[in-house]
Formats: C-alpha cells, sequence, structure tokens
C-alpha cells in the first residue's frame, strides 16, 4: 500500500480531500463517542479503557511498562498506575527483566487471559445481536476498510508525533 504523505512528510495528493476527510472523522468520532458510553454501562464486562489495552498488549507479548505505553499512546505514568491495580487484581504478573535487572517485564496471567476472553465473548455477543441482517460480504468490507482505517490512523499518527517532537526541538 503506498504511503499517503511524501518523502518531505506533506499530504500526498489523494482522492480523499479535506472535506470528505472530515465527514469521515466525524462519523469514527461518532463511533467512538457510542463505544464510550456503552463501556461506562459495561462494568466489568468493559473492552475499552487503559486496564483492558494493558491486557490486549500483553496477549502478543510480555513487555515493559514503557513498550506498552508506546503501543497504547499513552503516558508511562498512567499505564503504570493500571498495571499497578491488575497486578493487585492478579491480572497480571510483574518480574525482574533478565536482560535489564533494573527493569520489569510484565505478564498476563492465566486469570488475566480468562477475565479478557470472557469480557470479549460478553461483549462480542451482545453485538453481533446489532449486526445479524449483515451478509457476509458487508462483514468483510467492514472489515476491509476498518483494518485500512486503523493502519492509515497508526500512519498519521507517527506523523503527528513527529512533528510534535521537531516543533519543542526548534
Amino acid at each position: 500500500m503506498a504511503s499517503n504523505y511524501n518523502d518531505d512528510g506533506t499530504l500526498a495528493e489523494a482522492s480523499v480531500g479535506p472535506k470528505d476527510a472530515g465527514m469521515i472523522l466525524l462519523e469514527v468520532v461518532h463511533t467512538l463517542r457510542a463505544f464510550r458510553v456503552a463501556g461506562q454501562h459495561q462494568g466489568r464486562h468493559a473492552i475499552a479503557g487503559t486496564q483492558v489495552g494493558v491486557l490486549h498488549c500483553l496477549t502478543r507479548d510480555d513487555a515493559r511498562v514503557s513498550d506498552i505505553a508506546k503501543q497504547l499512546v499513552m503516558s508511562t505514568s498512567v499505564v503504570s498506575r493500571a498495571v499497578e491495580t491488575l497486578e493487585h487484581d492478579g491480572l497480571v504478573r510483574r518480574r525482574s527483566d533478565q536482560a535489564d535487572g533494573r527493569a520489569s517485564v510484565i505478564s498476563l496471567t492465566e486469570k488475566g487471559r480468562a477475565d479478557l476472553a470472557q469480557r470479549y465473548q460478553y461483549v462480542s455477543e451482545r453485538f453481533a445481536t446489532g449486526l445479524q441482517d449483515w451478509t457476509p460480504a458487508e462483514k468483510e468490507d467492514a472489515l476491509r476498510i476498518l483494518q485500512r482505517l486503523n493502519t492509515n490512523l497508526d500512519q498519521l499518527t507517527e506523523v503527528l508525533v513527529s512533528d510534535e517532537r521537531d516543533n519543542h526541538s526548534a
């Protein structure tokens, strides 16, 4: 897939202009708001929030708090507080990093893995009821478009972080 940015970091010419992009962003914001509101009413079944993000990151591999913070695009202190709570609840375990004894590595416990799976199953079952009238083609289209959108948003995040770094160093 071609990058949406030129080598100098400027936006490449595209078939989606600023007006169209603004409309897409408004729909994304609406979707995020709907998930946030729904999440406020899910209690222990929530699949959003810092703690769940930490658990999700750890399904792939053990990680340092700083690495989790980078993946979640959050501050290390926010992630560290979430890890403390998760550790207290027995959902993650902290151990010394064998490569650097000064650092800790966080891993998901079996209880944490089961908790996350239960959350996803609960929400997925309820979400599926809202998608019952979708065809297999619509499902595939939605997945493809959302995956592409997420890739583009990841690229945008990298550009914005780089811009902010450049502005602070100037």
